[in-house]
């Protein structure tokens, strides 16, 4: 076959073609010779299956136009379409509320600063002022970003007296687990007392330098014991930080390169010590953080808009003095020394307070009354459920009886595996028997899906461990059950007077081990026959029930009276926290103290209207919404219970108001009453009583002819039924 070799570029002939085709344009596609004609006039420049020639209007409306440029046919889109890429596209209602703010006029500018700001918009008028003025776009910008208003005056502390700093080691020493010397310690503490000591101003006035005849021997001796426990305990804290505090936070603790040789551990502060200090960080929302020379910074709490009044007189780099207000524990708060200004103060600027310092969340913390206990913040408000513990009935379910049961049910499983398959088993002992593939106690339960009678139902497995199988025991217990007779012969001498018993137990019937255990339980309790177990297992027992002069007899089976010990375990243990919840409740009532924690359980109607309530259906996933209680949705109730309570009758079905159907209800109701008046002084004595339940039926309705039955709604899809004899003798 030939190819026809087209030009690369598709261009158009000059000359106008035809609507059609030429009369004497003939194209012949012999398929079996192969080659292509083309006869005519016609130039062919390019040609597909497809395509034919088409007139100049097409080609000079759609055609490509290489006059416009790109960007000139994208301005002349935007502007034939009436909106650029970069305007806001704004629906009716947002575009009829921004027009309406000022109710449809325009706010004309008065003052003449608001005249330049607007005309400083133009970027034009912009540039005409930057070079009338001098300054070079950068230099206007950065003038633009100078603050603006006045700067207001450093603010000055002033002091009543002169600040009194002492040197006394802290209340809390030593920390948890450090042993030190009894009575150093006791020495130590004795500066406590000189606390108490009042200091006269007066003789204050004059500042010492000399600390000769200062009594520091104290305060010394706390200095060597914190000294020998920061060299022994700085490593372990560093190595801890590391795995704590795994990312950068300012107030962190210095470690690494940022920790230098004696620097303060935490136990050296104490709330009311006075520092000196340098800050360090400003940060908008959680303060800003002084280093007073240890390993943390001090926090100070300020956020928010408070920065607005503060901003002049705290800079970072500044020195200033601060008091230590809370020292707390470096592994749960965020920032472990919290303190305040002294100088320069600034506490009259701060009005936003934190409600609690900040804290760690770590993964650990799964109860989270203990962390807000933890923390000292007050208990999350629920609602009171109206329950009173004391008054529940006690508990007996141990979690361990359903293992228990388990282990049973698998005993018996190889147990009746070793009777249907001895050969398996064959020179093996039970206690020796081994897991087929390595057990996993996490993925112990398996959960698949099984038919069954074409119903695809939930299925679990339970998986468990030969280990934790006494199988020896389970089989002597099972070959004493075998041994005892299938139908037990009873003598009259052995009966009550009047009591009947039914033996079910049988060597060969299928019963679920469970229901099995059960019924034998339970049968051994209703007869209370005693009878002769043979097998060595029983045999024992029964040998050393009768040396003690008793008579022996299997109430329960083995795993029976295990999982009865561990009911009977539960139900003391819940005995006993009963008890102890009553004790504390009486010594509550006694003491005037409350039994609930102060804020814990609370009143429904603290939440409100529209606060998240578990228990409330609303809050559930598949709720499709609120009842309908309002008075308009109480009125098509209304309405609808009416109609669908006289859709029965039929010809009453139509729409109207309910208070319109009442009306009518009661006019009816009144005839009615009228017509049994009439029908019952025209009645004769002898007319039988039965016949009264016809006037209940209110006839008028079915011979009522104003009732239009043209309009008549159409019912669940169905016109409601008329009094018609159409079609009733028809096939």
């Amino acid at each position: 076959m030939q190819i026809l070799q087209a030009p690369r570029f598709f261009t158009f002939p000059s000359h106008k073609p035809s609507r059609g085709l030429p009369k004497n344009h003939h194209l012949s596609f012999p398929h079996l010779a192969g080659n292509l004609s083309i006869a005519g006039k016609f130039v062919v420049k390019s040609v597909s299956s497809d395509e034919f020639p088409v007139d100049e209007t097409f080609l000079e409306n759609f055609g490509p136009k290489d006059k416009e440029t790109e960007d000139e046919a994208r301005r002349r889109n935007w502007i034939e379409r009436g909106w650029a890429p970069w305007e806001e596209i704004l629906t009716p209602e947002a575009d009829f509320a921004r027009k309406s703010l000022n109710e449809g006029e325009e706010v004309p500018l008065k003052t003449p600063e608001a005249v330049e700001a607007f005309k400083m918009l133009n970027p034009k008028y912009r540039r005409k002022k930057m070079e009338e003025s001098g300054l070079t776009e950068d230099e206007w910008y950065a003038k633009q970003f100078e603050i603006k208003g006045e700067i207001p005056e450093p603010v000055r502390t002033f002091w009543n007296g002169p600040l009194v700093v002492r040197h006394v080691p802290p209340r809390d020493w030593p920390p948890r687990g450090w042993e030190v010397d009894r009575k150093e310690l006791a020495f130590i503490r004795e500066a406590h007392k000189l606390q108490a000591v009042r200091v006269d101003s007066k003789e204050l006035e004059s500042a010492r330098t000399n600390a000769d005849d200062m009594n520091l021997e104290r305060y010394k001796m706390f200095l060597k014991q914190y000294n020998e426990w920061a060299e022994q305990n700085k490593d372990r804290l560093e190595e801890e930080s590391f795995q704590d505090d795994q990312d950068y936070h300012p107030g962190r603790r210095k470690r690494g390169k940022d920790y230098k040789e004696g620097m303060y551990e935490l136990p050296f502060y104490y709330p009311g010590q006075i520092c000196a200090g340098k800050v360090t960080t400003l940060h908008l929302y959680q303060g800003a953080f002084v280093d007073i020379g240890g390993v943390y910074d001090g926090w100070v709490p300020i956020k928010g808009n408070d920065w607005f009044w503060i901003r002049h007189h705290i800079r970072v780099g500044m020195h200033v003095i601060v008091e230590i207000l809370a020292k707390r524990d470096p592994y749960r708060f965020r920032f472990p020394i919290e303190m305040r200004f002294v100088d320069p103060n600034i506490d009259h600027l701060i009005f936003n307070r934190f409600d609690f310092p900040p804290i760690f969340h770590r993964d650990e913390d799964t109860n989270p009354d203990e962390l807000r206990r933890d923390c000292g913040r007050p208990p999350i408000p629920k609602k009171d459920p109206g329950i009173k513990v004391e008054e529940e009935p006690l508990l007996s379910n141990h979690p361990y009886v359903d293992k228990l049961w388990q282990i049973h049910v698998a005993e018996q499983m190889i147990l009746d595996d070793v009777e249907v398959n001895p050969h398996k088993y064959e020179g093996k002992k039970l206690s020796e028997l081994t897991d087929d593939e390595e057990f996993d106690e996490q993925n112990s339960i398996e959960y698949t899906k099984v038919y069954y009678k074409k119903s695809l139902l939930p299925k679990k497995i339970l998986k468990t461990s030969v280990k934790e199988l006494d199988l020896e025991a389970a089989l002597a217990e099972r070959e004493g059950l075998k041994r005892t007779p299938r139908y037990m012969m009873l003598g009259r001498s052995d009966l009550r007077e009047g009591q009947r018993v039914l033996i079910v137990m049988s060597d060969r019937t299928l019963i679920p081990p469970r229901v099995f255990l059960r019924l034998y339980t339970l049968y051994m309790d209703l007869t209370d026959i005693p009878y002769k177990i043979h097998g060595c297992y029983h045999n024992k027992l029964r040998k050393e029930a009768k040396e003690r002069g008793e008579e022996y007899k299997i109430h329960k089976l083995r795993r029976n009276i295990e999982m009865d010990e561990y009911d009977l375990i539960h139900w003391r243990r819940s005995f006993e926290e009963r008890e102890a919840l009553i004790r504390d409740i009486s010594c509550r009532r006694a003491l005037g103290l409350p039994l609930e924690e102060p804020g814990k359980l609370v009143d429904a109607s603290y939440f409100g209207k529209g606060q998240y309530d578990p228990q409330n259906p609303l809050y559930r996933y598949d709720y499709w919404g609120e009842p309908k209680n309002s008075e308009k949705s109480k009125q098509e109730r209304m309405t609808d219970a009416h109609n669908k309570s006289i859709v029965g009758k039929g010809t009453v079905w139509y729409e109207m108001s309910y208070e319109d159907a009442i009306k009518q209800r009661m006019q009816r109701e009144a005839r009615a009453k009228e017509m049994r008046k009439d029908a019952a002084e025209g009645d004769e004595e002898d007319e039988d009583e039965d016949d009264d339940d016809d006037d209940d039926f209110d006839f008028s309705i079915l011979g009522d002819s104003t009732v239009d039955y043209s309009n008549q709604p159409i019912v669940n899809g169905t016109e409601s039924s008329r009094m018609s004899d159409e079609g009733m003798f028809e096939n």
